[in-house]
């Protein structure tokens, strides 16, 4: 059996650098810009796997975990990047569905010089997980399920939540279609037995008016701020802050796929929570020293010598 099952996207991203890309603030908002029709020299161009479900399941798997993903792609040559980048990572992959008919997903990510970046995406296939798509013995019997966003599929949501019944031992770090369901109720995280609920502070805030409930149904809540840290929530204790590992960043993808892996790995090996926030903040310092959302993920000798 697995120790860790993550479920969500499987991606091909393609990061863009350059100094040509002008910063310009606007109202509340910061607009990455360059004149329309201009042809760009750009600095660096990379080519990478990502998405949320590969991002943990190689976080887990460095951490030490028997890891296994849940994710869709197309039956493709970019499919092909992807399980091989698994595969080199000792993920399995006998949960990854490949549909002949639809195209793996990907992303395009241009990078300021702040490390702040805008993202072009198409879901393609990682959009596309359906019902009868989830293994529902594996996710039943697996020791901890990882759910990030598979947007917004509300009946594979509720097949998840099924073969989970009350086992807990889940995390949910939703997307942007998932956050606007939780607003408007049409589900909760006790709705999936969720543990750990996880999101950044911006979409915490989202959910405003549906907080209430939240705090009363999730034993433990993480709301991230990057550099300015962020604060956890637990039933017996209310909210706590901790402060953020501070390292500059080359590039802010895939932070926050790193600080759940480190949170969910310290939760696994009964670490204290203050360990578990220690984890997920360095393994999120970690990640932004370099492009793309696996390169800097520490590994399980990382993490232990870092015991508080």
């Amino acid at each position: 059996m697995h120790d860790v099952l993550s479920i969500g996207s499987a991606l091909i991203d393609i990061f863009i650098q350059s100094d040509q890309f002008e910063l310009r603030s606007e109202h509340d908002h910061v607009l990455l810009c360059q004149d329309y029709g201009n042809k760009v020299d750009v600095d660096s161009f990379y080519v990478l796997t990502g998405g949320g479900g590969g991002n943990t399941a190689v976080g887990f798997a460095r951490a030490g975990f028997n890891a296994a993903i849940l994710c869709e792609t197309g039956k493709d040559s970019l499919a092909q990047v992807i399980l091989q980048d698994f595969h080199k990572e000792t993920v399995s992959t006998n949960y990854v569905i490949q549909e002949k008919k639809e195209q793996t997903g990907g992303s395009v990510i241009l990078v300021g010089q702040d490390g702040g970046r805008s993202v072009l995406v198409h879901r393609g296939a990682a959009s596309q997980l359906d019902p009868e798509d989830v293994p529902q013995d594996a996710v039943a019997r697996v020791g901890w399920v990882h759910l990030s966003s598979i947007s917004g599929r509300l009946p594979t949501l509720q097949t998840i939540a099924a073969a989970r019944h009350q086992a807990r031992h889940l995390s949910w770090n939703p997307g942007s279609q998932e956050l606007e369901m939780i607003r408007t109720q049409q589900i909760l995280p006790a709705d999936l037995g969720c543990e750990l609920f996880i999101l950044n502070k911006e979409e915490w805030e989202q959910l405003h008016d549906v907080v209430p409930q939240i705090e009363s149904q999730a034993p433990t809540i993480v709301v991230t701020d990057g550099s300015h840290g962020g604060r956890v929530f637990t039933q017996g204790s209310g909210w706590m802050p901790y402060t953020a590992e501070v390292e500059k960043a080359v590039d802010e993808t895939g932070a926050g796929d790193a600080f759940v892996v480190g949170f969910v790995s310290a939760r696994l090996r009964n670490e204290t929570l203050e360990t578990a926030c220690l984890w997920g903040k360095q393994n999120a310092a970690a990640v932004v020293q370099h492009f793309g959302g696996k390169a800097g993920l520490l590994r399980q000798d990382d993490f232990l010598k870092e015991q508080v």
